[in-house]
């Protein structure tokens, strides 16, 4: 019988155990996992809180991107613009000026052309002056006296050396 009674089951001690089972379930329940589970739920919620700050700053940092590139594009382009209109003015002066110079050294050649043709009539009427006095001066000789080969050589010699001197 001693066997027996290794075995048995008491009542009481069952009912015991069950109820402490119960209240420790209770009480884990209430102290435990209430506490831990409203933990992990205000940290899950402050993580989801980061989580939308971070793809709002995202989504900003994109759109801030974004006007930067197109601020730059237009930046870029106008400069393109500015450079190429003071290309196109510089070429049109560059132009105006070497057609003005062109113009202005035609004019200077012109004037100079008809100064020395001017100087050139004047040489030429000078010369030809001097000469029609020599001719003269010459003839007058000639009909003075009768020329010989000799009188004839010398009048030449003559002229020769008196053109020499008038020029």
């Amino acid at each position: 019988m001693e066997n027996q009674q290794l075995v048995t089951i008491a009542p009481w001690t069952l009912i015991f155990q069950i109820c402490n089972l119960l209240l420790l379930v209770f009480l884990f329940k209430k102290y435990l996992f209430k506490p831990v589970t409203e933990i992990l739920e205000k940290r899950k919620a402050e993580i989801d809180g980061h989580y939308v700050e971070a793809e709002k700053a995202e989504s900003d940092a994109k759109t801030l991107k974004a006007d930067y590139e197109q601020k730059m594009a237009d930046a870029r382009a106008e400069a393109d613009r500015v450079i190429k209109t003071a290309t196109d003015r510089a070429n049109a002066m560059s132009a105006s000026i070497v057609s003005d110079a062109r113009d202005e050294a035609a004019q200077l050649k012109r004037r100079a052309e008809s100064e020395i043709e001017l100087e050139r009539r004047r040489a030429f009427d000078e010369v030809k002056g001097e000469l029609g006095g020599i001719a003269l001066d010459i003839a007058s000789q000639v009909i003075d006296r009768e020329v010989s080969e000799k009188d004839h050589q010398a009048f030449i010699d003559d002229f020769i050396r008196n053109v020499g001197e008038a020029s």
